[in-house]
């Protein structure tokens, strides 16, 4: 009779363990970003003010704290540029920079910021040159089945570090360092649908002025695009055309080329506008083509010299049609810089 006692009372604390599991992961408030504030426009080396205000909604009594991250383009430094403050019914505080070392619960072995990247991606934007900056609440605080919380984080960003122009959509995650991107599957009659642990907001698209770099668009689709963003002349670099985006003198050709203009550091010019297998943009789906160069070799740069930057044209076979910037007579641009 005691052997299924003791079987009995083992799969007691089973449920018990289990139940204890399940109340740890599953105990904090649902998050709901309900407004973001921030200018549409900036200059490049402003400090932009963004407030986010956040309703929860808590389901236990614990302790924890917040997580924030926000997706900018890689080029700003958000690290060092990135400061934020909260205020709310719980208490006010600020937030540190979450180490790169810090695993993030529920993530599968991800950090904080590969696991946004994972799960949010880069919200919408169409250059993959972004980064996901995540900082936590510098302490925690304590919560109580059936609490409702309100409060702002305060953010101030710098933008434009790298000195670009930039048209971008910058996106927020709030979550906490308990649960992760979680939810526990009810409905929370104050959202009208199922709550989670976590929540993300995608800002309409944000426009920096000013700077000496190129423009860099996140936002709209591009007549053509180089991959990667950054590089320098000795990197192979992949610039693709997309024909579709909007009608222009090259719809419908069976061929397109490069055509070509290097600047050295010395002050030299460089012309590479031939219609030959060297400058043949290749098609690969949707309308688009693409063609990957070592720009070093393709303009044939001796080895006391490097190329600051470059500009080009997509032309058909016989050279006499010109497609630039925006569909202008105005050359697309490209800077030869590392990140």
């Amino acid at each position: 009779m005691k052997l299924p006692r003791l079987r009995i009372k083992g799969q007691r604390i089973w449920m018990l363990t289990a139940l204890v599991i399940l109340a740890i992961v599953f105990s904090f408030c649902h998050i709901k970003i309900t407004k973001v504030t921030i200018p549409a426009t900036a200059v490049v080396g402003d400090v932009v003010p963004i407030k986010l205000d956040l309703d929860l909604s808590c389901n236990s009594d614990g302790s924890d704290k917040l997580i924030l991250g926000v997706l900018m383009p890689k080029g700003w430094k958000g690290t060092q540029n990135l400061t934020a403050s909260y205020t709310g019914s719980k208490g006010n505080g600020n937030f540190v920079m979450t180490p790169l070392s810090t695993l993030a619960p529920h993530g599968d072995g991800k950090n904080w910021p590969d696991y946004m990247r994972a799960t949010f991606g880069i919200a919408g934007n169409l250059i993959d040159d972004m980064e996901w900056v995540v900082m936590q609440s510098d302490v925690p605080f304590s919560y109580a089945n059936g609490d409702k919380i309100t409060g702002s984080l305060n953010l101030q960003l710098k933008v434009g570090a790298d000195n670009n122009p930039t048209i971008v959509k910058l996106a927020y995650v709030v979550a906490n360092t308990t649960n992760g991107f979680t939810s526990d599957g009810n409905v929370d009659a104050g959202y009208g649908a199922t709550a989670e642990y976590y929540n993300e907001y995608i800002g309409d698209c944000f426009t920096v002025t000013g700077g000496t770099g190129d423009l860099v668009d996140f936002c709209n689709p591009q007549l053509t695009t180089v991959s990667p963003p950054k590089s320098l002349d000795n990197d192979l670099v992949t610039l693709t055309f997309n024909s579709n985006v909007i009608k222009t003198d090259l719809t419908g050709s069976d061929a397109v080329y490069l055509c070509a203009t290097g600047i050295t550091n010395d002050g030299r010019t460089i012309i590479i506008c031939e219609q030959t297998d060297k400058t043949i943009m290749k098609p690969t789906s949707g309308g688009r083509y693409e063609i990957t160069i070592w720009p070093r070799a393709f303009f044939g740069v001796n080895d006391s010299q490097t190329l600051t930057n470059m500009t080009y044209f997509i032309t058909d076979k016989t050279g006499t049609k010109k497609i630039g910037y925006g569909n202008t007579s105005a050359p697309f641009t490209y800077k030869f810089k590392c990140g």
